[in-house]
């Protein structure tokens, strides 16, 4: 008796009706669009942050103490102004023209007296407090609170405003505060366009950075 091999079935993959093909083309063209769109956009944003992420060493005169360094972000412009017989200034912005999105500048002081009166961290915090109490009448905010700047060891304080009537050419969200590095001084005021710019936290990061150099 012979034994019979049960038959396979074969299976036949049928491919749907033409119609049915370009219907279905039809209804994924939009959702391949948006990713598509936002594929762009992240490569986008990961090319501007690796730009952004870019920082160079620039060092800016002290008469008569040598020189104070930074590390700036490679994007950003300065502008170092000394002038017989004032501080040393230099500003900092993002874009050329007559106002810039991010706009800082710092100034750089010194004391003759050792160790200097605001290397005292409580010092430090009056001075910019007297200045927050300064901007406060001009400010939407009812209460401008100290912050100590992060990596500053302890000796750098700033304060947020936003500024209701700003002057002309001037935006209206203000930081501003003070950071003390060996011997000196350094006061700063960042204006930006819009409030929560990023532009703002790497300035702060920008000033940790400062160290002194012959």
């Amino acid at each position: 008796m012979a034994i019979r091999k049960p038959l396979e079935r074969r299976l036949t993959l049928r491919r749907p009706p033409l119609r049915r093909q370009r219907r279905e083309a039809r209804e994924w063209r939009p959702v391949r669009r948006v990713v598509t769109r936002l594929a762009a956009s992240l490569v986008a944003a990961a090319v501007a942050t690796a730009a952004l992420a870019q920082e160079t060493p620039r060092a800016y005169d002290v008469p008569g103490r040598g020189k104070l360094q930074f590390l700036v972000p490679e994007a950003w412009f300065d502008e170092p102004r000394t002038h017989p017989g004032r501080l040393p200034s230099v500003r900092f912005f993002d874009k050329l023209g007559p106002q810039p999105p991010f706009d800082m500048s710092i100034t750089i002081a010194w004391s003759t007296t050792r160790p200097p009166s605001y290397a005292n961290p409580a010092r430090l915090r009056a001075f910019v407090a007297q200045s927050a109490e300064d901007v406060a009448p001009a400010a939407i905010e009812a209460r401008l609170d100290l912050h100590e700047i992060p990596d500053a060891g302890g000796l750098g304080y700033y304060f947020r405003a936003t500024i209701l009537a700003p002057p002309p050419g001037e935006w209206p969200n203000l930081t501003r505060g003070a950071i003390v590095i060996g011997d000196l001084l350094v006061a700063f005021t960042i204006l930006a366009a819009r409030p929560g710019a990023p532009e703002v936290e790497r300035a702060l990061k920008m000033l940790t950075s400062a160290r002194r150099a012959p």
